[in-house]
């Protein structure tokens, strides 16, 4: 009698012990990487110089001043100063060197002809070199 009992509960047994594989864990869904911001050039501004002048520096048109004006929502755009650190971001950029001097300099108006004899200057003229990508 026994034996019959454990013969009924072997196929029990069998089953618990052979019957049931462990359950692999769930298949890992891949992550994402991580959105890293926009990487920017960044440009001091020197006198004279607008967000239309940076613009057309360094992307070659005056019109993409708008765009750098949105990642730069702490600068007020009709009011730069000298010193503050604007962000172009590096997919509008052609140039990625920053902008001379000579090209934010006011232009010097020629004077009119007199009788008198030319003085000589001390500072040689700005040069008349168009700025930015070509």
């Amino acid at each position: 009698m026994k034996l019959h009992r454990f013969l009924s509960l072997l196929p029990l047994v069998a089953v618990v012990l052979f019957g049931c594989a462990p359950t692999p864990p769930p298949e890992a869904q891949p992550v994402p990487p991580p959105l890293q911001p926009p990487p920017y050039v960044f440009h001091k501004v020197m006198p004279g110089e607008t967000l239309a002048t940076i613009a057309k520096w360094y992307s070659g048109k005056e019109s993409n001043w708008h765009e750098i004006a949105e990642h730069n929502r702490e600068l007020d755009p009709s009011n730069l100063r000298v010193g503050d650190m604007v962000k172009v971001p590096l997919y509008l950029t052609t140039v990625h060197n920053e902008q001379p001097s000579f090209s934010t300099a006011p232009h010097r108006k020629k004077k009119a002809a007199s009788n008198k004899p030319a003085q000589e200057e001390d500072t040689p003229p700005a040069p008349e070199e168009v700025f930015g990508p070509k």
